[in-house]
């Protein structure tokens, strides 16, 4: 939570932002983010009116994602830029981030990575993974030199047909 008392209570017009969050592991479960660090929040937030804000934030730091080539762990880089409105009612699913005197910039710092996640990663010199447990994959090459199960059902066929 980010104390925004001295905005409501007009003591300053402008608020610096300078902060670096860590998020709990607990939080990443479920999504495609295997790791989150050296998230770095800076920014500023200034009151429009009675419980209208004006937020400004640069959010930087490296998310952990999983190749989708190899399955290996890849550090793709988190580069945002949020400038919004806070407090005014957009629609019934805004997130609730102001309490009281309190600003809970974790919220939208989340909100804002979570929308950056990519639907693929592809690290730069992965490979196919080819062979796992119990499966493997071949090229037709390989398919015709190696003695299928039912290449002795096909030959009973063809001589069947005869």
């Amino acid at each position: 939570m980010f104390d925004i008392s001295e905005l409501n209570n007009d003591t300053k017009e402008k608020l610096d932002i300078d902060l670096t969050i860590d998020f709990p592991e607990d939080k990443l479960n479920g999504t495609e983010i295997k790791k989150l660090e050296n998230i770095k929040v800076k920014g500023s937030i200034t009151r429009i009116e009675n419980s209208v804000y004006h937020l400004t934030i640069h959010i930087t730091g490296k998310m952990g994602l999983l190749c989708a080539r190899s399955l290996e762990n890849v550090d793709y880089p988190l580069d945002i830029f949020v400038d919004k409105n806070i407090g005014e009612v957009e629609n019934d699913e805004e997130i609730q981030v102001i309490y009281q005197n309190s600003l809970d910039i974790f919220a939208i710092v989340w909100e804002n990575i979570v929308l950056e996640v990519p639907l693929r990663v592809v690290k730069e010199d992965a490979s196919f993974i080819s062979e796992g447990n119990g499966w493997s994959l071949t090229d037709e090459d390989e398919l015709k030199e190696t003695n299928s199960p039912f290449s002795e059902l096909k030959s009973m066929l063809d001589m069947e047909g005869k």
